[in-house]
């Protein structure tokens, strides 16, 4: 059964992969979904060294090794940013004898939390962040944009989870499309305390992820016949509270600047804490 095209949702790459491939809203589009799946050949536009749909969807399956370690390589760079974890972050507690002395409560006789102390206190369980990956560009720009903008993304996830964070990453695309609908869909990565492995990994870093299979998925699910051109360059449906990354992002030096806000962002509560 396809999902609508203005809000399609996938738990898994492995969900969203079969439903780019067997699902078909209109029988009038197969010709172009199987041209982005399979047969049309761009080499260099896809990434990865990939010429074709089914070299995108083999990688995708097995995962991209060599973009892993491109994302290893990154991440290396990144060693001195690092989120604060959630179990060691102080808090400030009154009691009898501290560190501080609030002279106001001595005159007023309230000597047993007249001092004020930093202890280290485990936080209320593992946080959990949402982060929102836009993996669309134009047309003509390079593939090394998506890979970069899935590189942050992984990064930040890695970052996150490693200070105990619980991170549900999620890539998608969207924008109006030419048959008149406005085109979303979302694709869970990885969700909240489960591990990223290399394939689904490869998921977010490869920029044949949308070049291929989402613009088949596209075809796939369009109410109106689908032309062979892609649908302008906008945002699947966002969810309040997540942290979205999408055009900010396009090359290592962007990425590393994005990551580092982020971190920073998150650790701001806790040096205050």
């Amino acid at each position: 059964m396809t999902q609508p095209v203005t809000d399609g949702r996938y738990d898994t790459v492995a969900d969203f992969l079969d439903a780019a491939n067997n699902e078909l809203r209109n029988p009038k589009n197969r010709e172009v979904r199987d041209l982005f799946l399979h047969t049309q050949y761009r080499g260099g536009w896809y990434g990865a060294g990939c010429g074709n749909g089914d070299d995108v969807q083999k990688l995708l399956r097995d995962g991209w090794t060599e973009g892993r370690q491109r994302v290893d390589a990154f991440m290396a760079k990144l060693g001195d940013v690092e989120a604060m974890p959630l179990d060691i972050r102080r808090r400030i507690t009154r009691c009898d004898f501290g560190d501080h002395l609030d002279i106001g409560d001595v005159y007023a006789g309230r000597m047993a939390t007249a001092w004020t102390r930093a202890r280290r206190k485990s936080a209320q369980g593992p946080k959990h962040v949402d982060l929102l990956a836009n993996m669309i560009c134009a047309a003509g720009d390079s593939a090394e944009v998506l890979f970069w903008r899935g590189a942050a993304a992984v990064a930040l996830c890695d970052k996150l989870e490693a200070a105990g964070y619980m991170v549900r990453l999620v890539v998608g695309f969207g924008g109006p499309h030419p048959g008149g609908e406005e085109v979303s869909c979302r694709v869970t990565i990885k969700d909240h305390g489960l591990p990223m492995d290399i394939a689904t990994a490869s998921a977010v870093i490869m920029p044949g992820f949308f070049r291929a299979i989402g613009h088949g998925w596209i075809a796939g699910h369009a109410k109106y016949k689908d032309p062979k051109r892609g649908i302008h360059v906008r945002s699947c449906v966002r969810e309040e509270g997540e942290i979205y990354l999408s055009h900010e992002v396009t090359d290592e030096r962007t990425a590393r600047r994005w990551v580092e806000g982020q971190i920073e962002t998150v650790n701001k509560p806790a040096e205050a804490a």
